[in-house]
């Protein structure tokens, strides 16, 4: 577990870290990954969230796989492989963001591995780090996410407790697949189901997706 240097900080927090790729940060960690994440890093090789899932990530696509050494799989000899599509998590380092149910945000600082040569500055805010380190965007997705998670379990906690009756629970494929949360597979059932044309850009596809998973967890047998 990596150590925490402070916590409780927000985003008008002193704040500055120069990123010098000397590449330890890419090394032992779980990189955890949600659909908006994997749908970009999908785009950039140019392949689909379902082959992306199945060929980089383990858990059906929670995290992403890493090699024997426990490297990241998409670190190079230069650096970050996908550097233009890296996850959040990636982005924050070496803040770790966190979002409670109630929607509070805070961060904490982590220690730098033993050799970074990353350099803090004195100058700066979480606020300034995180746009120059282009998160916004993906912050949006994170919330947008757990937010849906949050109604998901109040919708299934409810469901649960209307089948205590003893009815027999339907199978559902989807989530037994993991497929709920590939974006690519999850809107080619959507779209077909309502007609629809799956949106191109990433942004469109996840409103699609949110919308698709909210409607699902709703329906009732």
């Amino acid at each position: 577990m990596i150590p925490v240097l402070r916590t409780k900080l927000d985003r008008q927090t002193p704040f500055g870290f120069s990123c010098k790729q000397c590449l330890q940060c890419c090394t032992a960690k779980k990189i955890q990954v949600n659909p908006y994440e994997i749908a970009r890093l999908a785009r950039n090789l140019d392949i689909s969230t379902t082959a992306f899932i199945a060929r980089y990530t383990v858990h059906n696509g929670s995290f992403l796989q890493t090699t024997h050494n426990k490297t990241c799989l998409f670190l190079g000899a230069e650096g970050c492989l996908v550097h233009a599509d890296r996850p959040l998590v990636c982005r924050l380092y070496p803040l770790a963001r966190h979002v409670n149910h109630k929607g509070d945000e805070w961060f904490s600082e982590l220690q730098p591995e033993q050799g970074c040569r990353g350099i803090h500055k004195k100058t700066g805010t979480i606020e300034n780090y995180l746009e120059e380190q282009g998160a916004t965007p993906y912050m949006l997705a994170a919330n947008s996410y757990l937010n849906l998670l949050w109604e998901m379990m109040t919708i299934l906690e409810s469901t649960t407790q209307d089948d205590k009756d003893g009815t027999e629970e339907p199978e559902n494929t989807m989530v037994e697949n993991g497929q709920l949360m590939d974006m690519d597979a999850a809107l080619n059932i959507y779209c077909q189901e309502r007609e629809l044309r799956v949106p191109r850009s990433v942004e469109k596809k996840m409103q699609m997706h949110l919308e698709a998973l909210y409607l699902w967890t709703k329906e009732k047998p």
